[in-house]
């Protein structure tokens, strides 16, 4: 009888060992398939931030390479203007400014501003607005009997501080005026001279 319950308790301490040694290889081969798989999907994971780094690294240099390229442009254009406008100014200042102070030029220019007036019909009274710096210099021209008639009477002359030279006319009962003064013609004569400018400094049309 003892050796009976002996036996039966020997096999089933086997079997439940043999039972609890499979159930500990399962456990364990689950644990490692389990595992694996959260290593592999940190790994995935890992290579795709990874890759969305790499890839907002690329667009984020390709924006700052494009934005240094238009700045860089916008520099050079704005360069190229700068030294335009500077020998431009200095081309034609000098020219223009003698032109502009030298009273006999300008009354010359104001008669025939005078005269296209009446040649299209106008009117209206006409008046000139004169450097108040050279009033003196003008008083004989603006007494003169010749410029009086030129527009039967019509035609006024007043000074102003804000003339440095030239002059403005304008057709009174119009309310508008066309001008004459310095930076007049050095506007004018620049916008004359860029094309040719462009094109003998940077070689462009």
């Amino acid at each position: 009888m003892q050796n009976k319950l002996q036996e039966l308790t020997e096999k089933l301490y086997k079997e439940g060992l043999s039972k609890g040694q499979s159930e500990a290889e399962e456990i364990l081969t689950n644990a490692k398939t389990e595992a694996k798989k959260i290593i592999d999907d940190a790994r995935q994971q890992a290579e795709s931030i990874i890759d969305n780094a790499n890839k907002s690294a690329a667009e984020t240099k390709k924006n700052a390479d494009a934005e240094i390229t238009m700045v860089s442009r916008q520099v050079i254009a704005q360069v190229k203007q700068s030294v335009e406008a500077l020998i431009t100014a200095k081309a034609i200042a000098s020219a223009t400014n003698a032109a502009m102070n030298d009273v006999q030029f300008v009354q010359t220019l104001i008669k025939t501003a005078v005269e296209s007036f009446k040649t299209d019909n106008q009117a209206n009274s006409l008046s000139v607005l004169l450097p108040e710096s050279k009033q003196k210099e003008f008083d004989t021209f603006i007494n003169a009997a010749a410029i009086k008639q030129l527009n039967d009477g019509k035609l006024e002359f007043a000074f102003s501080k804000n003339i440095k030279s030239g002059f403005r006319i304008a057709a009174k009962n119009n309310g508008y005026y066309i001008s004459f003064t310095e930076q007049d013609f050095l506007n004018l004569f620049s916008e004359y001279m860029r094309p040719k400018m462009q094109q003998l400094l940077f070689g462009q049309e």
